[in-house]
Formats: structure tokens, C-alpha cells, sequence
């Protein structure tokens, strides 16, 4: 597949072509052209197991994943070469790979959990709205009719990646991300042998750019967000902050050149995606749409017998505040100029009234967190955390991350 060295092997599109061009006047080329190639480049590791995986009994490939986690090594006797090469790598950190800055990542991240929910949105609903980036969802279906379980599996995927200390070698956020990494590689192969995936106009389906991007909204928009409404985060926090999500991008398979190993790349890259992907379609109405009317299962804090007769009625105007009010955040107060920047502070009078209300609370929290009133960072993190787990067991959200098994067939 192509590379950053091939640009000029690159599908021909005119509507990209011109974003590019645009890209690249205002941005440095190398990244642009990285992003571009990006789009045309997926995760090889992770699509030869699939491969391998598909052509298995069912179940047999995926026991063989199950014993490496297990017994905590990536050659699995009977196994296919390409588990173990794709587990190597990943259970064999590379140098940068620096576990105490994770850790201490992770606990910043979860400082204040309205940022970890932007963050979650966001990310999201960048998918969604990309005309190109959003046609995997919009074959899969899953989006549409399963839109509140698509948000809580990655909610559960958010929770496990991010624990602090979970994410390294032998923890649980390490393997979710692993399974999760195939799920999109089992949705790719579907999708490839489905004769309707058009790489020319989309690129080719989930590919390395859209996870980065993904990757990226993780990492900026709860910063950002903290900006905004005043929770102080120092230079060397932000740093650890970037270290989980280069090291959470290197477990999902994004290339060495779109992760982020400084924040200037990573706003960089950002900024890229927002001006080289295309603009919002029909499929972005649609799938947007789904969430805001049907995003929240608000009808499951109430007995089972209610569901049915209650779920339509209750769920659209939940999922429309919740969505509606997220995406509004991301839109008004995390924004790009017309240059296509990255996020931006902006002023007062000009934010969301979420932020407006937001700040003089958080300016109070964060007096008593710099005394030390509230506890460590990862006491801080774990409660905050709890916060977003007890939502998820208050409306009985699906229970983890959806099974790689079963992600062409669900829903």
C-alpha cells in the first residue's frame, strides 16, 4: 500500500486534490503528505490476522488470541505467524515507551470527567462528520440502528485504555485495545469484499489517518476542554498526557509518522484531517442524526417491562441534550479558524454557556485540588472514573467492548 515516499501514486480525487494543495500551504508538506498516504495505507499486522482468523473453524483463531493474553506472550504453539507479529511488537514496548509517564497520564486525563465525555463525543462525532471518513460506519449499519451501544462499547473501550496502569503489557486496557484494533480489521475485510468500498473517493475503509485522527481527539479536546474552563494541567502533565495517547496509538496500529510524539505534531496532524477530509454528506445527517435522537438508552434506569413502551418516548430528548449539548461544546468552544488551526481558546462571551457555567465551579475545585483538599491524581482519577462507570451501570450499558468475532454480525 502506498506511503509517505509515494505521493504521486496516490488515487486521484479533485475535491482532496484541492484540500491537499490548500493543506499544504498552510501546513508543513511532510505532514500533509504523511496524512494524505495515510489514507491510502491500513493496518497490515492486524489484516493478516483477520486473514488468517477467517479462514479458521469458529472460535479457533480467536482462543489462540485468548491464550496469548493469558499466558503473556505472543508465540502461541499452533498459532498463526501473524498473531505472534502482531503481538511482539506491542507486548516488546519500544524505548519511548515510558510506563510511569503513562500512568501519570492516564490520572491527568481523568482530572475532570466532563473532559473525558467531550473527548468521547467528539471523537465520535469527527467520525461521522467527515463525508469519507464516516463510510465505514455508514455500510456497517451498527451506527444507525445500534447507535446507543456503539457509544457505550466505547465508553467501556475508554474506560479500560485509559485506567491508570492498565494500558502496558498485561493489563486489561492492553488487551481491549487489542481486540478492539481487530474488530476494525474483521469490519475492514467485510467492507473490502463487499464490491460497493469505493478508495478513490473514500480512501481505503478504516484507514491509518482516521485512526490517528480518532487517536488525536482523545488526546486534544479534553486538553482543551481543561483550557477552557480552568483546570490547570502543567507542561510536564501535558507531556505524560501525550505519552498515553502516542503509546494507545501505537497499540492500535497508527504508523510511527501520525502519532503524535510532540503536541506541536499532534496539532499539526489534526489540523491536517480537518482540512484534507471530506466535508460532511448525507451519511453524516444520518448517522449524527441517530445518535442525537437515539444515543442514550435514558429508558433502561427504569424497570425492564417499562423499555418498550417508554424507550421512544424518553430517548430521543435525553439523547438530544447529551448529544446535542457535547457536540455543541466541541463546535463552539473547541473550534478551527478558517485556516483550519487547531483547538482554540476563545473568549467568554463568546463560549458555550456550559463553559460560562462551568468556570467559576471548576476555578473552586481546582483551588481545593491544588491544596491537596481532593486527594492524588490517581484518587482524583479513580473517582472520576467511577462517575462515568456508574452512568454506564445506571442505564445497564452493554458490558464491554464488542467481541472482534462478533463485529460484522452485530446488530
Amino acid at each position: 500500500m502506498p506511503t509517505a515516499g509515494t505521493i504521486q501514486d496516490l488515487p486521484f480525487e479533485r475535491g482532496r486534490a484541492g484540500r491537499v494543495a490548500n493543506a499544504k500551504a498552510a501546513l508543513p508538506v511532510d505532514v500533509v503528505e504523511a496524512f494524505h498516504a495515510g489514507m491510502f495505507r491500513t493496518d497490515a499486522l492486524v489484516d493478516a490476522v483477520a486473514d488468517d482468523i477467517a479462514a479458521m473453524p469458529r472460535g479457533e483463531g480467536w482462543q489462540f488470541l485468548d491464550r496469548a493474553f493469558r499466558d503473556r506472550t505472543p508465540a502461541v504453539q499452533g498459532a498463526p505467524p501473524s498473531i505472534e507479529a502482531l503481538l511482539a511488537p506491542l507486548m516488546d514496548p519500544p524505548a519511548w515507551y515510558d510506563a510511569e509517564q503513562i500512568t501519570l497520564g492516564a490520572a491527568v486525563w481523568w482530572r475532570f470527567v466532563p473532559g473525558v465525555v467531550i473527548g468521547l463525543t467528539g471523537s465520535l462525532i469527527s467520525g461521522m462528520e467527515f463525508g469519507d471518513l464516516n463510510k465505514p460506519q455508514a455500510f456497517n449499519g451498527r451506527s444507525v440502528t445500534m447507535a446507543a451501544r456503539r457509544y457505550e462499547e466505547t465508553a467501556r473501550w475508554v474506560l479500560a485504555v485509559s485506567e491508570p496502569g492498565a494500558a502496558g503489557p498485561g493489563g486489561a486496557g492492553f488487551d481491549a485495545t487489542v481486540r478492539v484494533r481487530l474488530v476494525h480489521a474483521m469490519v475492514r475485510r467485510h467492507l473490502r469484499r463487499s464490491g460497493e468500498w469505493d478508495s478513490v473517493a473514500w480512501g481505503e475503509p478504516i484507514h491509518t489517518s482516521g485512526m490517528a485522527l480518532t487517536n488525536l481527539a482523545f488526546l486534544l479536546m479534553p486538553l482543551a476542554f481543561y483550557d477552557l474552563v480552568g483546570v490547570e494541567v502543567t507542561a510536564e502533565e501535558t507531556e505524560a498526557v501525550r505519552q498515553l495517547w502516542r503509546w494507545v496509538g501505537y497499540l492500535m496500529g497508527v504508523p510511527d509518522e501520525l502519532l503524535p510524539t510532540s503536541m506541536e505534531l499532534a496539532d499539526q496532524l489534526s489540523r491536517t484531517g480537518n482540512m484534507v477530509l471530506a466535508p460532511p454528506d448525507a451519511d453524516s445527517k444520518v448517522l449524527v442524526g441517530a445518535v442525537r435522537r437515539a444515543g442514550i438508552r435514558a429508558e433502561r434506569v427504569l424497570p425492564r417491562p417499562l423499555w418498550p413502551l417508554l424507550g421512544p418516548v424518553v430517548r430521543p430528548p435525553v439523547s438530544a441534550v447529551v448529544w446535542g449539548a457535547s457536540n455543541a461544546v466541541v463546535k463552539k468552544s473547541i473550534i478551527t479558524d478558517d485556516s483550519g488551526s487547531g483547538p482554540l481558546s476563545i473568549p467568554a462571551r463568546e463560549a458555550h454557556l456550559a463553559i460560562k457555567t462551568l468556570r467559576p465551579l471548576v476555578r473552586l475545585r481546582e483551588q481545593r485540588r491544588v491544596r491537596g483538599a481532593l486527594g492524588s491524581d490517581l484518587q482524583i482519577a479513580t473517582r472520576q472514573r467511577e462517575h462515568l462507570a456508574g452512568t454506564l451501570a445506571l442505564v445497564k450499558a452493554a458490558p464491554q467492548v464488542l467481541h472482534p468475532e462478533d463485529a460484522v454480525h452485530a446488530g
